[in-house]
């Protein structure tokens, strides 16, 4: 599987139980809120500083989605997607890759299609077991909590681009 993943030059995650712990809280005066996990934003932020590009597909359409991808500086964002295959081919279609070149993290049911089109496939721990029974590799965690920080890490280390990646933090 290193060798699949150092050919990876597209992540597309899911956002909704991938990203976020997949709690959706509404407060008092109606306001979403998710929970992200910093660690999963560092990676992608090493990962992009690498080379590699990040694309989000997301089944809800959210504010705080919008505004975790700006901060993040990732710009392509799909949302309200519901029938996901199609608009997973057409981000590998702008972003110019194969299939092989792109990976993809995702949690439910809804994954599925894109994943069975994807060169190299990941769920977050607590993934439903239909999913995690059809991917290259679950993460020790749960979704919002460090699996996509371990995806980032593994496509690192298997492109040989961790050591350059951490250099700045020494």
């Amino acid at each position: 599987m290193p060798q699949k993943a150092a050919k990876i030059k597209l992540l597309v995650l899911d956002i909704d139980g991938v990203l976020t712990d997949g709690r959706v809280v509404y407060d008092s005066d109606g306001r979403e809120i998710k929970y992200f996990d910093v660690k999963d934003g560092h990676g992608l932020k090493m990962l992009m500083r690498s080379g590699v590009e990040i694309a989000l597909l997301s089944g809800r359409e959210s504010k705080v989605n919008r505004d975790r991808a700006e901060e993040l500086g990732i710009e392509d964002l799909t949302e309200k997607t519901h029938v996901k295959l199609p608009a997973f081919l057409e981000i590998m279609k702008r972003k110019g890759v194969t299939p092989e070149q792109t990976a993809y993290m995702g949690d439910d049911l809804i994954d599925l299609p894109p994943m069975r089109a994807a060169g190299l496939t990941f769920a977050p721990k607590n993934a439903v077991v239909e999913v995690r029974q059809q991917v290259d590799m679950v993460s020790d965690f749960e979704g919002g909590k460090g699996a996509v920080r371990q995806v980032c890490e593994f496509l690192l280390r298997s492109a040989g681009t961790w050591d350059e990646m951490i250099k700045r933090y020494f």
